[in-house]
């Protein structure tokens, strides 16, 4: 067999070996990330108050993916994330409103921001 060709079908093996790692490396990581459970999963129903006020509810996924509902004189803000860690909670801010949550689900308590208005919320397990 030529230098070249024994050269490229070692390249391409090598190429083929890694592909398939890599398939196996993210199917494990699925795996693992299906399995988890969030301690917080559930449905928390509270409110914000501060420069603005309403009722908030977080719906904890199994996984730790967090659903925002936050409503205010009738109008309702949904979004989703995937921002959870352990009892630390940084909800990204909302595509709509920018309302951003920080906070603690140890306390069921935190902040919030939305452009230069801000205050306080908390919330029970329903």
């Amino acid at each position: 067999m030529k230098p070249i060709k024994l050269l490229f079908l070692s390249a391409l093996t090598v190429m083929i070996f890694n592909s398939c790692e890599q398939i196996i490396d993210n199917m494990q990581l699925k795996k693992e990330q299906e399995a988890q459970t969030s301690a917080y999963m559930g449905r928390w129903v509270g409110n914000y108050s501060g420069d603005e006020s309403g009722s908030l509810i977080l719906d904890i996924k199994k996984s730790g993916s967090v659903e925002v509902i936050r409503s205010s004189n009738g109008v309702e803000d949904r979004y989703y994330t995937d921002i959870f860690s352990g009892a630390s909670l940084q909800v990204t801010s909302s595509p709509k409103s920018g309302f951003t949550l920080y906070g603690n689900m140890e306390t069921h308590t935190g902040t919030w921001k939305m452009g230069n208005s801000n205050g306080t919320w908390s919330v029970n397990k329903q």
